[in-house]
């Protein structure tokens, strides 16, 4: 087993909150709408490539998975801007069908000297987490990355750290 995982090892970054809130607009509309303002929101540092997300409904809404509710509907890994700004196609699509829901996107840059690929376990085990908590994967996630899972140990704060991007609240 490989050495644990520290807190000071995952750097959050201040979330990025988009409430839409607009009616009557179509896709095409929407679409540049809402890459603006994950654009403008977004920290004001470099964009790092190795990173994990989370995106999560924002409000008096949680989505009932089979286990308990949460507001987590993705887990991704990677060049967290690129990959949010693809997934503003299908994210449009979610606010548009509910306006009053927001989003917010919590990004973490994972940093360990020689290890450029340690983002990839973490979002591993975050998807493991929540489907066992859970009892299924987020919404929008359709697969498991076994082959990455439980790699690595966390100390406590890491871990908690993680989990509470997971949770309620």
């Amino acid at each position: 087993m490989a050495t644990s995982i520290k807190e000071s090892e995952i750097t959050w970054s201040d979330s990025i909150d988009i409430k839409f809130g607009f009616t009557g607009l179509g896709e095409g509309l929407a679409l540049p709408i809402l890459r603006g303002m994950i654009r403008k929101q977004w920290p004001k540092k470099r964009r790092p490539t190795q990173c994990v997300y989370v995106i999560r409904l924002k409000g008096e809404v949680s989505v009932g998975y089979p286990a308990k509710h949460s507001p987590v509907i993705y887990i991704g890994e990677g060049d967290a801007y690129s990959r949010l700004y693809n997934h503003a196609k299908w994210l449009v699509q979610l606010v548009l069908s509910m306006p009053q829901v927001g989003i917010e996107i919590r990004v973490a840059e994972v940093k360990r000297k020689n290890h450029t690929e340690l983002y990839r376990h973490i979002e591993a085990d975050l998807i493991s987490w929540f489907a066992e908590d859970h009892g299924s994967l987020p919404w929008f996630n359709l697969q498991r990355e076994r082959s990455l899972e439980d790699m690595y140990t966390y100390e406590p704060e890491a871990e908690s750290t993680l989990r509470r991007s997971l949770g309620v609240g």
